[in-house]
């Protein structure tokens, strides 16, 4: 979200002020459940400001997430045994194998700052 304001002092200077909106949002769309159930509580919304693009990324193993047509929305597939890890830039969603994981009914996802390795949110959903 930007909020522009624009005044003009003395009728000489122009001042614009910008606020941009820094929050990171990750939440599941819909009914909140930690299953998930394909067609039903598969959708996330995820939104990554521009300033935390470059330093954010997000983890699962057991799973991986797909951009969907509906803006900041993505798909949560079970994909057992593989972990995958995901950055947004400019609105393209970047996809990484990572390898193997252990093969349980959990999705582990994970979200941290890819430059101190902090795990910004991390959450455990079982698959149905």
């Amino acid at each position: 979200m930007f909020i522009v304001w624009t005044f003009q002092i003395k009728s000489q200077h122009l001042v614009k002020l910008k606020r941009e909106d820094n929050r990171f949002l990750c939440y599941q769309i819909g009914t909140k459940n930690d299953t998930i159930i394909k067609n039903k509580t598969d959708l996330f919304y995820i939104k990554i400001p521009d300033s935390l693009k470059m330093q954010h990324q997000i983890i699962i193993e057991n799973g991986k997430i797909n951009k969907t047509n509906i803006s900041h929305t993505y798909l949560l597939v079970p994909i057992i045994g593989m972990k995958y890890s995901h950055t947004i830039q400019d609105s393209i969603l970047e996809t990484l194998l990572e390898g193997n994981s252990s093969e349980t009914t959990n999705i582990t996802q994970r979200n941290k700052n890819a430059h101190t390795s902090n795990i910004i949110l991390s959450n455990k959903f079982i698959v149905k």
